[in-house]
């Protein structure tokens, strides 16, 4: 189709093969050029591009290439989401892992200096700062 002539192009997505998360995530990106409208229904989502009101030519782009660049990223956005499925759980083993020794309750067991200048009293910033973990001390310091 010639590129100064747009017909608007209405597509019907499989639910069974697209979440809905994926369909959003994918036609995000189209709503600079295009106005997107997205429509679920039981077994599938219509989506519809038009070119947005007082807009009068179309991106410089065929429909032919307009529909292979959706199709990739369709396929784009559903890896997206498989592999955030299948990674799920190691993620939040990471996180827990990251987060299990953290002791909010140790003391702080080194001296606090003043390097801003808030002149605590002796002994003073300890109540301050005394849910933070002490750093090991480095050899040679």
């Amino acid at each position: 189709m010639p590129l100064d002539s747009f017909t608007p192009i209405e597509l019907r997505l499989d639910r069974a093969t697209y979440s809905e998360a994926v369909i959003y995530k994918c036609f995000y990106w189209y709503g600079g050029e295009y106005d997107v409208h997205i429509e679920p229904q039981a077994d599938s989502i219509i989506v519809r591009l038009s070119l947005p009101e007082g807009k009068t030519t179309a991106p410089n782009t065929t429909d032919e290439a307009l529909l292979s660049r959706i199709q990739n990223d369709l396929v784009d956005f559903k890896l997206r989401e498989l592999i955030g499925q299948e990674t799920q759980t190691i993620r939040e083993l990471l996180v827990a892992k990251a987060f299990a020794n953290y002791d909010t309750e140790q003391p702080l067991l080194t001296p606090v200096s003043d390097p801003v200048g808030f002149h605590f009293p002796e002994g003073e910033p300890s109540s301050y700062v005394s849910n933070y973990q002490a750093l090991p001390q480095v050899q040679g310091e």
